[in-house]
């Protein structure tokens, strides 16, 4: 009795109907994998987001309405908005070493060529500008936007509001908002939005 094997046609038929599944697997896989990648990227722009909020928000809940003087005869609002920047004066600097000095402290946000960057000025009545510390939290920022709600439940984009009288303006200098909307916006992102109310 002869044994029967496969012919040739079965085999190339065969062959070519695994390489077939063999493409469709590795595409299959490969898409799979791209995913992944693009997943683990959002998430970890989303995780930096959460910890830059959770940052400002617990700065700006130790704000408090105390100007500050750059040199001997200006003096710069407790909090202050101008297009793509927030500065404020906060209380609460760490003091592990149990020194005499200031718990204060000038902060500012401010975005700088599509990298939002904080500041912390060594002392907050300084009249050397230069004498701060520096970090760079995000890149990639597209556009960055501060807003004041005042007390008459009015937006503000600038901060504090403009005034004619020097006694408002004077004034103005301790005032604080009772909360900011913050908008950030990054590359290949949605907005991100986040009001935060201020103590009172």
């Amino acid at each position: 009795m002869m044994k029967k094997g496969f012919t040739l046609i079965e085999l190339l038929i065969s062959i070519s109907i695994l390489a077939i599944l063999l493409s469709l697997s590795y595409a299959g896989l490969h898409s799979v994998l791209k995913n992944h990648t693009l997943l683990s990227e959002q998430q970890i722009k989303f995780t930096q987001f959460n910890s830059l909020f959770s940052r400002l928000h617990t700065e700006l809940q130790h704000i408090i309405p105390r100007p500050v003087t750059i040199d001997s005869n200006t003096k710069v609002a407790a909090l202050v908005i101008k297009q793509q920047s927030l500065s404020f004066t906060r209380i609460g600097k760490a003091n592990p070493t149990g020194l005499a000095r200031s718990s204060v402290q000038r902060i500012e946000y401010i975005l700088e060529d599509n990298n939002l960057i904080k500041r912390v000025w060594l002392a907050p009545d300084n009249s050397d500008m230069d004498n701060y510390l520096e970090e760079s939290l995000l890149d990639n920022i597209t556009e960055l936007n501060f807003e004041a709600l005042a007390d008459n439940k009015q937006w503000f984009s600038a901060w504090p509001p403009e005034e004619s009288s020097e006694e408002l303006r004077e004034r103005n200098l301790t005032l604080l908002p009772r909360a900011i909307k913050i908008t950030l916006s990054r590359k290949g992102l949605e907005d991100f939005t986040q009001f935060i109310e201020f103590p009172r």
